[in-house]
């Protein structure tokens, strides 16, 4: 069992995450779209249309204008999640002595380490939490609410309930053991987990989150940029040119020649009146 969960199961689970992910993103790029997206106002020029994508990815302002508090807890969440990963790999990599690289002390760095992973991970739980009670107590939302949105917050909320459960006294795992397993499964020379219940039941829910993630609506983090670049890019110019490709860079390409433009059609039309 433990050669299955423990050294088959992340090899499948990473390659089921990349794979569909990657695969996910192409079969959109090859969705025709023959018609533009674009929200106005939009910046002209692209690093007008660069700099909203960016803007809307870091602080969510779609959100913040329909909802605040739904705002909130979502930025929590993600600014919890990126504080989560980087400390993950840096932790892991350094034993917690990556804040010696800008002249902090060895104890120093290790407080506060776990302090800031103590905090990512109560601001990933409560953002969770509050996300999950929406659902639940609002009437509104509950409607809207399928099965699978409950999965996803359930399956997060277990990810960062475990992870928070390995702080608390004699359910550490160790890290010089957790860096081991880490590093063998790179170099692809797997060795046993690390003997601590509470990593192996939050790495076991980590690898289900990968391989459920491709074919789950979480996969809006990669379609986010897919959607958004269509709704900031160039704005169409009339009359459009006869027979010229409406969109720009996304699935013009895949629109066949032979089959008139409905751009084009309006222009005609307008033209004839």
């Amino acid at each position: 069992m433990g050669i299955i969960l423990g050294m088959a199961l992340p090899y499948v689970a990473f390659s089921v995450f990349v794979v569909g992910t990657l695969l996910r993103i192409v079969g959109w790029m090859r969705i025709p779209v023959p018609f533009h997206l674009t929200l106005f106002p939009v910046p002209e020029d692209k690093a007008g249309s660069v700099r909203e994508l960016v803007l809307e990815f870091v602080l969510c302002r779609s959100i913040y204008r329909e909802d605040r508090l739904l705002w909130l807890w979502v930025w929590l969440f993600h600014v919890s999640l990126l504080m989560i990963v980087c400390g993950h790999v840096l932790g892991i990599y350094f034993l917690r002595q990556q804040f010696t690289l800008v002249g902090l002390s060895s104890e120093t760095s290790q407080t506060l380490s776990v302090l800031l992973g103590g905090v990512a991970g109560a601001m990933m739980t409560l953002s969770l939490g509050a996300l999950l009670c929406r659902r639940l107590f609002r009437r509104e939302v509950r409607g809207l609410s399928e099965p699978d949105h409950y999965f996803e917050l359930i399956l997060l909320l277990a990810i960062s309930v475990t992870g928070i459960a390995m702080y608390l006294p004699g359910l550490h795992a160790e890290l010089p053991e957790v860096r081991a397993y880490m590093a063998g499964l790179l170099l692809l020379d797997p060795v046993p987990l690390p003997r601590s219940s509470p990593f192996f039941v939050h790495f076991l829910l980590v690898n289900l989150l990968m391989l459920y993630f491709p074919f789950s609506r979480l996969l809006h983090s990669a379609g986010f940029f897919v959607n958004r670049a269509m709704l900031a890019e160039a704005p169409p110019v009339y009359p459009t040119p006869d027979r010229s490709r409406p969109r720009s860079d996304f699935s013009s390409r895949k629109i066949h020649p032979d089959i008139p433009c409905p751009m084009n059609v309006a222009d005609k039309e307008a033209g004839s009146k």
